[in-house]
């Protein structure tokens, strides 16, 4: 672990975190600087949790959707990816008959909000399975091809899967949809401060995710961007006081009382998370993740996708013959966190993801670790 990035997080010493695209890590600056919000809304929370939070929210929403080059009048913080994910699906048209596609290395609970979706007006959801590893564009485009008979009325696609690490091909399933007489809904939690989000030149109609998992926030920062016809239509999963506002950010500036601290100070996580890319750190980052897909390729586990359809800073991998719990138990007695847990077809999964303060040794003691767990 690099000594001069440590100090940046309140990380336990010694310990090799490889997983913080499970959860995110705040920083030590936005955690300070969420202090000090707090004891400012404590000062006076009828005020500060009143009338002022909107703007607060507003300007923090403007700020976000420039970094992002997203269209701010489209774009609204949420609590997370799943409550996004619960207002753009709990508020499209969907009536019986109608066709949902989804991957089998979508997020489990967004599959299931939809199963629910559909179950409830009797439309039908296809879940599609994804080959691993998945080798290139042309590959997914033919299971499509041969798992969806007919035209589509929604797709939900991750821009990168979770578990599966998966850069999915977005134009090409895009254009897909499209054929297809159907409207494309992107997961984009695996995104902001990873990759570039273009919602508009993907051709997508809504996009949920978060800011939490890739830039130093405090958790939970959820984030949503709608298509011109669809930002009156999109309503809060939950009724609350500015519900049915016209206005989105004030639509989504209220889900009951909650904690608004992680919103008020992403602008914080910004403003580090900018530094860090201008100093080449990020981009480190990304010849780490190279470097521990090598490693890991040479010790017998084996990529989920090819090196086109690779994450930047997030990789994952199939081990042949060991369970999910041996390869946990593993890890956990080396202090090393990684995601380990099964995948669409009951695989056992491995997948890091590589920050500032990672260095080789990390990746090298992750390789180490899965050579001796595997069988020879």
């Amino acid at each position: 672990m690099k000594k001069s990035a440590y100090t940046d997080f309140a990380l336990e010493p010694g310990l090799v975190q490889l997983n913080h695209a499970s959860y995110g890590l705040t920083s030590r600056h936005v955690m300070n600087m969420a202090d000090s919000e707090r004891y400012r809304i404590e000062s006076d929370p009828t005020l500060h949790l009143g009338s002022e939070l909107t703007d607060g929210l507003r300007s923090r929403t403007s700020r976000t959707a420039e970094m992002l080059g997203l269209d701010v009048s489209r774009t609204t913080f949420c609590t997370n990816a799943t409550s996004g994910a619960a207002a753009v699906i709990g508020s499209l048209p969907l009536a019986a008959g109608d066709t949902v596609v989804v991957l089998d290395a979508e997020y489990s609970s967004i599959i299931r909000a939809w199963a629910t979706a559909c179950e409830r007006v009797s439309a039908h959801l296809l879940e599609v399975p994804v080959p691993l590893p998945l080798q290139s564009s042309d590959q997914m485009l033919t299971v499509l091809n041969s798992a969806v008979p007919g035209s589509v009325t929604y797709m939900q696609l991750s821009v990168i899967s979770s578990s599966a690490a998966l850069r999915l091909p977005i134009e090409d399933i895009a254009s897909w949809v499209r054929e297809r007489g159907g409207r494309l809904i992107l997961d984009v939690a695996h995104a902001p401060g990873h990759i570039p989000v273009a919602p508009d030149a993907w051709g997508a109609a809504a996009m949920f995710g978060t800011l939490h998992k890739w830039l130093p926030t405090l958790r939970p920062v959820g984030l949503l961007w709608l298509t011109g016809d669809l930002v009156d239509r999109i309503r809060p999963a939950e009724v609350s006081l500015t519900w049915d506002s016209p206005d989105l950010v004030e639509r989504f500036s209220w889900p009951g009382t909650f904690d608004p601290v992680p919103r008020l100070t992403a602008t914080s996580a910004i403003d580090q998370w900018e530094q860090w890319h201008d100093a080449g750190l990020l981009a480190e980052c990304e010849r780490l993740a190279d470097l521990g897909s090598e490693l890991l390729t040479e010790v017998g586990a084996q990529p989920t996708a090819s090196t086109e359809l690779a994450a930047p800073r997030m990789r994952a991998f199939v081990l042949s013959g060991v369970t999910v719990a041996e390869i946990k138990a593993v890890l956990r007695k080396a202090d090393i966190r990684a995601w380990v847990g099964p995948g669409p077809q009951g695989e056992c999964l491995l997948r890091f993801a590589t920050h500032i303060y990672n260095d080789q040794h990390d990746l090298e003691a992750l390789a180490g670790r899965i050579k001796e767990a595997l069988p020879r």
